[in-house]
């Protein structure tokens, strides 16, 4: 699990953590977004997000957006669709309606998934969620809770 304070990238280890791109608490962004490095989200964001390398969804946060990400670690809200070329990780306090498209997803105790699943090398379909793709996985999701 990686530390949601300190992602990778941090330039000074016993400061405070540093990110090329944030969107503070407070802060309400409706559109399209790209992040070309590691980027964190507190605010509200709605529309699309493009993120070249990590992105973490932070606990305040509340995402109405599709998203299409090197590697996503998500612990706040979010409706929508992820695309992960990585790793797609919910913590304990994630809730997640919408489909996952990942080469690995881990779900942590508490966090909750609405949606399809699709799991394994990253695929050439132009939609994540397309019926009766290999590896699939449907339903409703709650990790032990």
């Amino acid at each position: 699990m990686p530390d949601l304070e300190r992602p990778w990238g941090s330039a000074d280890e016993d400061g405070p953590p540093r990110f090329r791109h944030q969107i503070e608490a407070g802060v309400s962004i409706s559109g399209r977004i790209h992040f070309p490095g590691a980027a964190r989200i507190d605010g509200n964001l709605k529309g699309e997000i493009r993120a070249d390398g990590l992105l973490i969804v932070g606990a305040s946060a509340e995402v109405e957006a599709t998203v299409t990400a090197r590697r996503m670690v998500l612990a706040g809200t979010m409706r929508g669709d992820v695309v992960g070329s990585g790793t797609i990780e919910l913590e304990s306090t994630a809730r997640l309606t919408g489909n996952v498209e990942a080469s690995t997803l881990v779900v942590h105790d508490g966090a909750f998934f609405d949606g399809r699943a699709t799991i394994g090398a990253p695929s050439r379909r132009r939609e994540p969620n397309a019926p009766g793709s290999p590896g699939a996985a449907a339903g409703r999701r709650r990790a032990n809770g």
